[in-house]
């Protein structure tokens, strides 16, 4: 068995499948954005579900309010990131900062480059391409005020990630300076992260909001011993009705554009609380290994581990491809010959095809020799 092969053999089962949920969300997202332009002549950021025209324009409407995939990345870097830095405590700054780079930024950049030539071919070069490159390969266009120096959406949460990782060591190095007790270090965490959150509510509308997630994981990882008999008595009908209610009551009231948020606590907050709860709920018991054993060694679950592992690959590509469809071959407006249902199912069937393959190449070309020689470290 190959170094890469054994590493992904002992990887967490149920944690897969939650990264499989995550970026199977976000790509809804993006597309049903698509889909709302085309079929309903509406930019569904804008409305709620409540201000739907019909029910199949609900379900559409509902399926956009996905962007929960990319916060659950962020419970999930908090829980796992957390395991070494608070609970083991072994964690050294360098490897650490090492690691994360390699794992996170070869992919981005090359999908940035992609995105610039991409800009260049529809005749929109930016003034200063290296330098407007750079600034996006460095996630500084994102304390920019105004959205026209970005090459690539997605990074928005690259930035939040990265933020998180330097963030990580100052909050173990005061968990460690208040003490060795668990409880010393949840208090850390709480400061640590309430201090953050009133810091970046004043600068972010949602910075805040992406905080309590990442401090969610790391809370999880810190009391997942303690919690862990209530999570494995509580059945998992209650953690799906629980995580579906919190979105769906979400979506139905309040449409998700950023720019349409309050200032001050409103729904986008409370929404944002309630999640923290579901989520961290929801990552203890798929961590169990419970999900993974009871579904067992079966298509659906391959599949769904594959996505998971894949799913960094297919989060950095799977808009490009939406923008290549459109800019490269006139997709979806080459359909509208076609019936509506028809339609709609060629064009997001050719989005995912199109996401998977390249996604595929970028996994097997840039994350793989990451993971081969992460593996090799260990060893």
């Amino acid at each position: 068995m190959s170094a890469v092969r054994a590493a992904f053999a002992s990887r967490n089962a149920g944690l897969d499948l939650l990264r499989a949920l995550a970026i199977c969300l976000t790509c809804a997202m993006h597309f049903v954005w698509a889909i709302g332009t085309w079929q309903y002549q509406r930019d569904f950021e804008l409305f709620p579900v409540s201000a739907a025209r019909s029910w199949d324009e609900g379900v559409w409407m509902w399926v956009y309010h996905s962007q929960h995939g990319v916060y659950l990345f962020f419970v999930l870097s908090g829980y796992l990131l957390s395991q070494r830095w608070l609970v083991v405590q072994n964690a050294r700054l360098r490897p650490y900062l090492t690691d994360r780079a390699w794992r996170t930024l070869p992919g981005a950049w090359l999908a940035l480059l992609v995105a610039l030539g991409m800009l260049m071919l529809a005749g929109q070069t930016p003034e200063n391409p290296a330098l407007r490159w750079l600034e996006n390969a460095l996630f500084l266009n994102w304390f920019r005020r105004d959205d026209t120096h970005h090459l690539l959406i997605v990074t928005w949460s690259l930035q939040a990630e990265w933020l998180f990782y330097l963030a990580l060591p100052i909050v173990a190095w005061c968990a460690k300076t208040l003490g060795s007790t668990q409880q010393q270090r949840v208090t850390a965490v709480l400061v640590c992260g309430l201090l953050a959150m009133a810091l970046l509510k004043a600068t972010s509308l949602r910075g805040a909001a992406y905080t309590l997630f990442f401090a969610t994981g790391a809370i999880c990882a810190l009391k997942q011993n303690d919690w862990r008999a209530a999570i494995q008595k509580t059945p998992w009908w209650v953690f799906g009705v629980s995580y579906v209610t919190v979105n769906f009551v979400y979506a139905w009231t309040t449409a998700s554009a950023a720019r349409l948020q309050i200032s001050g606590f409103g729904p986008f907050e409370w929404h944002a609380v309630a999640f923290a709860f579901v989520s961290g709920a929801l990552l203890l018991k798929t961590a169990e290994h419970a999900l993974g054993d009871r579904l067992g060694d079966n298509l659906f679950m391959r599949t769904g581990r594959y996505i998971g592992r894949i799913s960094y690959s297919i989060y950095l590509w799977h808009l490009l491809v939406l923008i290549a469809f459109g800019q490269l071959l006139g997709l979806p407006g080459r359909l509208e010959t076609l019936p509506n249902s028809v339609a709609v199912a060629l064009y997001l069937l050719g989005l995912m095809v199109v996401t998977w393959l390249i996604s595929l190449a970028s996994f097997h070309v840039i994350e793989k020799p990451y993971f081969s020689r992460r593996s090799l470290d260990k060893q």
